[in-house]
C-alpha cells in the first residue's frame, strides 16, 4: 500500500480575516487541530502541521497529538514557504503528500480517502476535488514533483504546476461547494459553522465521491439486513437498487447457525429473492479452513447449530463427537456446560481448536446478546489455548467473497455493522468500508476506533438514499 503524508498548511496571519484562524473554535476543539484530526482519521502518514504566526499558540493546540509539527519562519513571504518547509518533513519512503489548508473546515477523512483512492487507481502524480469544473484543494503531488514544488516562489503554491501538466491531473467531482469552502471572513465562519451543524453522519458529497466508484458489494446481514426476525426499513429497496445497476454482491455474514439455503428462505420471507451462491457464512469459511488441514473424515467434536454442522459434513467430517481430533465452535443458542465441558477436555487432550468467528455480541430485537466470541473466550480462558478463527476480520471470507464476483479489492465495498470485524477485515483486505449504525457499532464508538470507514449511514435506506443520487 502506498504511504501518503499529509502536510497541513497553517502558517499564515490570516490578515483578510482579522484574526489568527488556526485558533477559532470549530466545534469545541481548535479549527488547526479539527483539521489535524481529519487528516489522521483519513490515514495519512505522517501529518506535518506547517506553523508560522503566534506558532507558540497554535503549538499548544495540538497537544499530544501524533504529528510531525515544523515551524515555517518566512511565512510573511508567502505561502510558498510553508509548501517548502512542509516537504522538508515527508519521509523518503512517501510516495505523495497531500496538501491541506487549515481553513478548510468541512474537508472529511471520506474525501481525502477518494482522493488517495483516485491517485492509486490512476497513477496520475497530481489529483484535487472539483465543483462544477472548477478545481479545489486539498491537492496531492506525487515525489516526482516535489523538487518542483520546492522551487515555486509566492502564493502561487501547487496551482502553478497544476496549469504546467494538464495531462497529468486526476479529479475528484464534488458537487457542494461547501466542501471545498474557505474562511475568509468571519461572515464565510459562521456559514460554514452552520453547515456544519446539519451534517450529522459525515459530510454527503464525499459519501457521493466514494460510492461512485463502487461495483461490487459484500454485505452483512444481521445488524444490516434484518435484528432477529424483523427486516430493516429498505431492505427491498435495497436489492432493487443493486439490480438495477446490476451490481454483484456476496452476503457474507459471521453467523454459523443457518444454512445457505436457509438464509434465502428467510429473504424470500421478507420479500427478497436471492440465489444460494450469494450467501457466504463463517461455517463454510471455518469447514473450507478445517479441509486444508486436516484429512477428510476427521473426527469433529462441534458447538454449534445446523449452519456449522453442514458444513463440516459436506466437507467430508465425522461429527462423531467421540475422541474427536478437532473442536469447531460456532454460536449455539443451546449451548450447555455438558457441552462446554467436553470442548474443553478435548482441547485440553490435544484436539484442534476452531472458532467460526470473534464476535462477541450478537444484535437482536431484544438488544445485543453474548455472541459466539463469549463461547471462545469461555474455553480459551478455561484451557488456554487460542483459537483458530476463520470469520471476519480473518481474510478468509473477504477472498471467497471476491473469487465468487471475480471481483478486486479496488472495486469493491464491504457493508457491515461493526467496526471490530467488518470494517477493520474488510480495511485491512484493502476495500472501501461501509458502517451502517442499525446494528453493533454506535456514532460514539467511531470516536475512539483505530479502524475508520470510508462512508457511515444510519441504516441501508439512508445508504440507498444517498447512492441514487448519483443517479439524477
Amino acid at each position: 500500500m502506498k504511504q501518503i503524508a499529509a502536510v497541513v498548511l497553517a502558517a499564515g496571519a490570516s490578515t483578510r480575516f482579522g484574526e489568527c484562524k488556526q485558533l477559532l473554535d470549530w466545534h469545541g476543539k481548535p479549527l488547526l487541530a479539527h483539521v489535524t484530526d481529519v487528516a489522521l482519521e483519513a490515514g495519512l502518514q505522517p501529518v506535518v502541521p506547517v506553523l508560522g504566526c503566534k506558532a507558540t499558540e497554535t503549538l499548544a493546540v495540538l497537544g499530544d497529538r501524533p504529528v510531525r509539527t515544523l515551524m515555517n519562519w518566512r511565512w510573511e513571504e508567502g505561502l510558498a514557504t510553508s509548501v517548502q518547509t512542509g516537504l522538508t518533513g515527508v519521509p523518503p519512503e512517501a510516495d505523495a503528500a497531500l496538501f491541506l489548508q487549515c481553513d478548510q473546515p468541512l474537508v472529511t477523512a471520506g474525501l481525502l480517502r477518494a482522493i488517495l483512492r483516485r491517485f492509486d487507481q490512476t497513477g496520475s502524480p497530481i489529483v484535487h476535488p472539483t465543483h462544477a469544473g472548477r478545481r479545489g484543494t486539498p491537492v496531492l503531488f506525487a515525489r516526482r514533483f516535489f523538487a518542483e514544488l520546492s522551487a515555486i516562489t509566492g502564493d502561487h503554491g501547487g496551482r502553478t504546476l497544476i496549469d504546467r501538466y494538464p495531462d497529468q491531473v486526476a479529479t475528484v467531482p464534488v458537487s457542494d461547494p461547501e466542501l471545498l469552502a474557505d474562511m475568509d471572513t468571519p461572515h464565510d465562519y459562521r456559514r460554514l459553522q452552520e453547515a456544519s451543524a446539519k451534517r450529522v453522519h459525515g459530510d454527503n458529497q464525499s459519501r457521493i465521491a466514494v460510492l461512485q466508484d463502487i461495483r461490487h458489494l459484500i454485505v452483512d446481514m444481521d445488524g444490516v439486513l434484518w435484528r432477529g426476525d424483523k427486516a430493516m426499513a429498505g431492505l427491498k429497496r435495497f436489492f432493487a437498487f443493486l439490480r438495477r445497476r446490476e451490481m454483484p454482491f456476496v452476503l457474507a455474514t459471521n453467523n454459523s447457525t443457518s444454512t445457505p439455503d436457509q438464509y434465502v428462505n428467510k429473504l424470500a420471507r421478507f420479500g427478497v429473492r436471492v440465489s444460494v451462491e450469494t450467501i457466504l457464512t463463517s461455517a463454510l469459511a471455518s469447514a473450507a479452513t478445517l479441509a486444508d488441514i486436516a484429512p477428510s473424515g476427521s473426527r469433529v467434536y462441534v458447538i454449534g447449530e445446523e449452519g456449522v454442522r453442514q458444513a463440516l459434513r459436506d466437507q467430508g467430517f465425522n461429527l462423531n463427537g467421540e475422541e474427536a481430533d478437532y473442536v469447531v465452535v460456532g454460536w449455539d443458542r443451546d449451548l450447555s456446560w455438558e457441552k462446554l465441558a467436553t470442548a474443553s477436555l478435548l482441547i485440553y487432550g490435544g484436539a484442534g481448536f476452531l472458532g467460526t468467528n470473534p464476535d462477541v455480541t450478537f444484535p437482536t430485537e431484544r438488544g445485543p446478546l453474548p455472541g459466539n466470541g463469549a463461547l471462545l473466550a469461555a474455553l480459551e480462558a478455561s484451557t488456554g489455548v487460542e483459537p483458530l478463527v476463520t470469520g471476519k476480520p480473518e481474510p478468509r471470507m473477504y477472498e471467497e467473497a471476491l473469487r465468487r464476483m471475480d471481483a478486486t479489492p479496488d472495486t469493491t465495498a464491504m457493508i457491515g455493522d461493526r467496526l471490530d470485524t467488518d470494517i477493520a477485515g474488510a480495511w485491512r483486505a484493502g476495500l472501501r468500508t461501509i458502517l451502517v449504525l442499525s446494528g453493533i457499532s454506535q456514532q460514539d464508538d467511531l470516536a475512539s476506533s483505530q479502524v475508520k470507514p470510508d462512508v457511515v449511514c444510519a441504516d441501508i435506506e439512508e445508504l440507498v438514499a444517498t447512492w441514487e443520487q448519483l443517479d439524477r
